[in-house]
């Protein structure tokens, strides 16, 4: 595995020219008709978009380029796996390494309320359970 030090992962089956990262995530108008914050901090100085249209293309820019420190998820995408799948293998692989950086930030861009929602509980949920070292007892 080649690990870099910080890339972005672009969950979505309908990437392409108009729908990259650089003209829906970080735009700001983009991100208001999505519901999502207008400039949110964690999108800065993250790191360089990887776009995955399925699951395999997401697991396998994982495995080459090490745990991204920012994902933008879709729900639907073009494989029988969705989404909740991707944010399954992303908490499975912290599970056993724990290589989930610290300042890890996560948003679902999908027009899917319950794909949404369920990428969301999970992770939300992991992420208030997951002890990070600086925070163990002394």
């Amino acid at each position: 595995m080649t690990e870099i030090t910080a890339w972005r992962l672009y969950l979505d089956d309908d990437a392409d020219d108009a729908r990259r990262p650089d003209i829906s995530v970080e735009n700001p108008g983009w991100r208001m008709r999505a519901g999502l914050p207008k400039n949110p901090p964690f999108l800065q100085h993250l790191g360089d978009w990887v776009i995955a249209k399925n699951y395999q293309e997401a697991i396998e820019a994982i495995n080459a380029l090490g745990f991204p420190s920012f994902v933008s998820f879709d729900h639907d995408i073009a494989s029988k796996e969705t989404g909740v799948d991707v944010a399954k293998f992303l908490i499975n692989i912290d599970l056993d390494t724990g290589a989930m950086p610290e300042d890890f930030a996560f948003e679902v861009h999908s027009a899917n309320p319950v794909g949404r929602r369920n990428i969301i509980m999970l992770l939300e949920g992991y992420l208030a359970q997951k002890e990070w070292p600086s925070s163990s007892p002394k």
